[in-house]
């Protein structure tokens, strides 16, 4: 009965996403977030959904496009298509050049590929304030679940959740990390429901209890450090500086011993510290002396594994135990570090390209903008704090892995790009009627007018 029952609702949706490309991409982010196959543990009748979804959007998409509406980018999201499209181009030589394995590189490639697609749409659809805002509700009630269906697997005895969501928990804890300042600062914002402020604080507390249990160090790193950002970029530092303390509280009795072994282990000294921290050290050595080899092009996208088992010798005076070469050699091991990793496989170029895209996004100088109504500006400023805060947090977590095709980075630096085309070009290209109003009432950030 409950399959069926989320049958006849997922379903349903997918086939809305074509007459409504927003509902179909805010579904598609749903769905990537909140994965119905979790929900129905395992359920393969939901194996093709996401395709299905995201198909369906571009193709309504398109044919609103060919029918006279066409919407464009503004150009920070042209920016960021040209800077994406040619680091996938890049990765199109990196893949032709493969060391091992050019199938794995361009499976790889594709991957990313489909998030290019999907960042596509998300620049041509998301341009409107109360899109923003419905982005925004769709991320933090999404995660929230997620974080607390995590927190009670914790408690069930799951450890550290690796069965919760594709990757295991490192891609979860950095996902958690990237989206929390965001919900954060959702939970700030003035105005809304009576319940958004509880909501948004409810569902922050929740990722960050998931985060925790997750046991990742990267995570731990990168929502330290997201934090840390935001109570510094943004005006309501006490506000912040309350939640998180308040947070704290909240979260501290539930924090498992391990989970503080395991973070402070990883600061130890050489020799004192878990194989599995050591053997990133490891890991992180054969990388680069992997790009010393092949500094230009890389060995291809998922070829680092069987490479890695030529370095052996090189690394030898970095393994002190037999245990310690079984878990890096002779089994299917990855860089543990998306810098180290993307040397490694994508080459200096690869690197370069994708560094440019985050940097265009995140270390740009935020707009003055062009709207008269000054809170209205002051919200989604607010946002773009907050996202740029996730953005830098999760790349400092993505030093401890290997994150480069996680979806909601990329969706991230497109949400951060339609904030800024926004705010310094106005409303005048954001009108576009790319989906049928119901007139069923949603939260939106209403308030904001044209100068």
């Amino acid at each position: 009965m409950r399959i069926a029952a989320l049958f006849l609702i997922y379903y349903g949706s997918v086939v809305y996403s074509f007459f409504n490309p927003l509902f179909g991409l805010l579904f598609y982010v749903h769905i990537t977030i909140l994965r119905p196959d979790s929900l129905a543990w395992g359920a393969s009748v939901f194996g093709r959904l996401h395709l299905m979804a995201a198909t369906l959007a571009l193709v309504g998409y398109l044919l609103r496009r060919a029918q006279g509406v066409k919407p464009t980018a503004g150009p920070s999201q042209r920016m960021n298509l040209i800077l994406f499209g040619c680091f996938l181009a890049w990765l199109v030589v990196v893949s032709l050049m493969a060391q091992v394995s050019q199938v794995a590189s361009f499976e790889k490639l594709l991957d990313l590929a489909k998030i290019f697609a999907l960042c596509f749409i998300f620049s041509r659809i998301l341009k409107e304030p109360k899109h923003f805002n419905l982005y925004v509700w769709v991320v933090g009630v999404s995660f929230g679940l997620l974080g607390f269906w995590g927190f009670l697997q914790g408690l069930a005895g799951n450890p550290r959740l690796d069965d919760l969501w594709p990757g295991g928990s490192n891609y979860i804890a950095a996902q958690l990390a990237l989206m929390i300042p965001l919900v954060v600062a959702k939970a700030l914002e003035s105005g809304g429901p009576w319940f958004q402020k509880p909501l948004f604080v409810g569902s922050a507390i929740g990722m960050t209890l998931c985060a925790i249990f997750t046991e990742s160090r990267g995570g731990f790193l990168g929502l330290a450090v997201a934090l840390a950002v935001m109570a510094i970029s943004v005006k309501q530092r006490l506000q912040v500086a309350l939640i998180v303390v308040l947070g704290a509280v909240l979260i501290l009795p539930w924090v498992p011993t391990n989970y503080v072994n395991r973070i402070t282990g990883t600061f130890a000294e050489e020799g004192q510290r878990d194989e599995s921290s050591e053997s990133r050290f490891v890991m992180w050595a054969i990388a680069f002396h992997i790009w010393q080899d092949y500094p230009l092009t890389g060995v291809g996208l998922g070829n680092f594994s069987p490479v890695k088992e030529n370095y052996a010798d090189q690394v030898r005076e970095l393994i002190s135990t037999q245990s310690l070469y079984d878990l890096i050699f002779n089994r299917e091991r990855h860089p543990h570090g998306l810098y180290q990793g993307m040397l490694a496989e994508a080459g200096i170029v690869g690197v370069a390209c994708f560094l440019s895209l985050f940097a265009f996004n995140v270390l740009r100088f935020l707009p003055r903008g062009q709207l008269a109504d000054e809170e209205a500006r002051g919200r989604l400023i607010m946002k773009m704090k907050a996202t740029r805060a996730g953005l830098i947090g999760f790349a400092a977590s993505a030093v401890f892995g290997d994150f480069q095709y996680i979806e909601t980075f990329y969706w991230q630096l497109f949400f951060l790009g339609a904030l800024r085309d926004y705010l310094t070009e106005g409303p005048q290209n954001a009108n576009i009627p790319v989906e049928n109003h119901s007139g069923t009432h949603i939260p939106t950030d209403s308030s904001v007018h044209p100068a």
